[in-house]
Order: structure tokens, then sequence, then C-alpha cells
């Protein structure tokens, strides 16, 4: 699939208007039952590398910040009917599906690829990124690709 039909296909399903960490997190409670967890749940390895792609994520190319200026939210699904989507997920290889929000630069992460689109989706692209098709803009529309990909794959 070219870049130019990713953009016809999927454009206008990208919303404009970046939310926010706090709705992020309350859309994440409409997705899934949650509990919070302390970034050393995740453990070293993960926690490190969650803390690693943070600090170098796109939405941090301006601000710049290290890891003491951030502020991690963690939160771990809990295994029930409501989270089933996700547990399900033909790429799911853990046990335990965690996501992290950092709230200066706005990074997701989720250690489950539905639920990260559905989070990256939700939290939408700025005006401007969205008229020039920027860096973000084109990160979800490859992440909706790849969904769209996967799922003609399945039927």
């Amino acid at each position: 699939m070219t870049y130019n039909e990713q953009v016809r296909m999927f454009k206008k399903s990208i919303p404009v208007g970046v939310k926010k960490t706090c709705e992020l997190i309350e859309i994440l409670k409409t997705l899934a039952n949650i509990e919070e967890i302390e970034m050393s749940d995740l453990g070293e390895p993960l926690m490190l590398s969650v803390m690693f792609n943070a600090k170098h994520c796109i939405s941090n190319e301006l601000l710049k910040l290290n890891y003491p200026d951030m502020s991690f939210f963690a939160f771990s699904l809990i295994n029930d009917h409501k989270n089933s989507k996700y547990f399900n997920d033909k790429y799911q290889v853990d046990k335990s599906i965690y996501v992290v929000f950092e709230e200066h630069t706005g990074f997701i992460w989720s250690g489950n690829n539905t639920l990260f689109l559905d989070l990256e989706l939700a939290k939408g692209v700025s005006r401007q990124e969205y008229e020039t098709e920027g860096s973000s803009f084109r990160s979800i529309l490859s992440h909706m690709a790849i969904a769209y990909c996967d799922e003609q794959q399945r039927s």
C-alpha cells in the first residue's frame, strides 16, 4: 500500500486536536479495566526501555526532556471479559498488558498493538500536523495501515 493510498484511506479517521495525558487516561478507563502501577512494576529492562523510548520520541525532539523532568503514569490491564479484545490480540505474547504515558511529551507506550493504536488515535494530532502531514501524522497513518493490512489478512 503506497503512502498516497494510506492518506486516501485513513486521513479522515485521524482526529485533529491533541488530547492531554489526563484525557487519555480517562479514555483508557473507558476502553479497559485497569489498575495504576509503579513504573518499577514493569521490571527494570522494560522500564528502562520505555523511558529510553520516551526520551527519544518524536514529541520530545523540541522539548529535549531528560528522565528527571519526565512524569510517567503506568497502568496494567486486568485480564477480564472487558479486556478480552486486547488479551486475544494475535501479537500479544506477554501475560500482562501495560500502558505508560509520559505527561509532558504526550508519549504513549503499550505492550499491546491494538490498545496502542486505540490510544494513539484517541490522542489525535495538531491542525498543523494534519495539514502538513508531519511526522506525528505519518506515525498514526502507518500504524493504521498496519492494523488494516493485519485485519485483511485475518479475514
